[in-house]
């Protein structure tokens, strides 16, 4: 098994290539709440049954659960005697379907093809870039800073101190952050919203920001690798979130 990131040009590419083989596939899309179960319920003709123990096995394997979960976007399955991959697309599938004979490619094109509405959330401790991108064309940005206490190890009555002070200091800079995010994003509905950075700090910002906790069926679990809150992250990260991930066994 090998896998590979592709941008969304490159999936089109790759998509290209299989719709030109000559061979007769077993096409499976899954949603995200379905996967991997709704492969074991599958019922195809005589001639593909040999295939499906082939394909649950293939969608059980460790590092395929791991990435769908990684991913929550569902998955994608084209296989034939020649080809077999799995496809976790960079955006949800939203049907359940199993077709055979000719390669199957509408359910993946309608989940890359449309412009999506996305919202960026990009915080770590002393920074935060927000962002809403209308497909390729970035809406709203604010980029913000907020002083946080270093950590004081001299130890004592000093260095809890200190921890009290910084502990508020995070917790001031996470309400702040939870208010632009009203302000930038309120007048807006995603489809997507993107957390990039520290992880630890999206379950507290959850608690500070309204806007958030009315939208959490619409966070990705899949959290963007941000190293600095800034503009150039911010607007890097569309090239991330639109990111595919093919399993080729």
């Amino acid at each position: 098994m090998k896998s590979r990131f592709y941008t969304n040009a490159g999936l089109h590419r790759f998509l290209f290539t299989l719709e030109s083989s000559p061979t007769d596939f077993v096409t499976v899309y899954v949603a995200p709440s379905s996967f991997p179960d709704y492969i074991e319920t599958m019922k195809p003709g005589k001639k593909y049954s040999a295939q499906v123990s082939d394909i649950i096995e293939a969608a059980e394997n460790e590092a395929v659960l791991i990435s769908a979960r990684k991913y929550g976007t569902g998955a994608s399955i084209f296989w034939s005697s020649v080809d077999k991959h799995i496809v976790l697309p960079a955006f949800p599938i939203t049907t359940n379907q199993t077709s055979e004979g000719k390669l199957d490619l509408s359910l993946i094109h309608k989940a890359m093809d449309r412009k999506h509405l996305v919202g960026v959330v990009m915080v770590t401790w002393g920074w935060y870039a927000l962002g809403i991108f209308d497909g390729s064309n970035l809406l709203e940005c604010k980029i913000g800073t907020g002083y946080i206490h270093r950590e004081h190890k001299k130890g004592g009555r000093s260095q809890k101190r200190f921890a009290r002070r910084t502990e508020e200091q995070k917790k001031d800079f996470l309400r702040r952050v939870g208010n632009r995010i009203e302000e930038r994003f309120g007048c807006y509905l995603p489809d997507h919203i993107f957390f990039g950075g520290n992880r630890l700090i999206l379950k507290p910002l959850i608690q500070e920001s309204r806007y958030l906790q009315t939208r959490t069926d619409k966070i990705s679990p899949r959290i963007l690798d941000v190293r600095h809150a800034d503009r150039k992250a911010l607007v890097g990260s569309l090239a991330e979130i639109n990111k595919s991930l093919v399993f080729t066994f």
